[in-house]
């Protein structure tokens, strides 16, 4: 039987994971890769992404500095998301 704890552990593996692909696909985009597993993990991580795209292109106007950060961006975010993730936890454990 699944308990809360569990529940809650799964979806921070799944984050974490999500946020080590992320990694995994900035560092092998460094290298322009042709192989598969590139476009399956580009095709992954990209609904994560996609979010902060605008934000990231807005700055790169605004700066003038060539780089996207929409990954960096999503990382952070779903660290974030994360860590309501488990005060959402604490706070059900109170309350049950």
């Amino acid at each position: 039987m699944l308990t809360l704890y569990r529940v809650f552990q799964a979806g921070s593996y799944f984050l974490h994971i999500v946020d080590t692909a992320i990694l995994v696909y900035v560092v092998l985009s460094w290298f322009r890769p042709s192989f598969r597993f590139f476009y399956w993990l580009s095709n992954f991580v990209a609904p994560f992404i996609r979010p902060f795209r605008r934000l990231s292109e807005w700055i790169m106007v605004r700066t003038r500095i060539p780089l996207d950060f929409s990954c960096w961006f999503a990382v952070i975010g779903l660290q974030i998301i994360n860590w309501v993730w488990w005060r959402l936890y604490y706070l059900l454990r109170l309350i049950t």
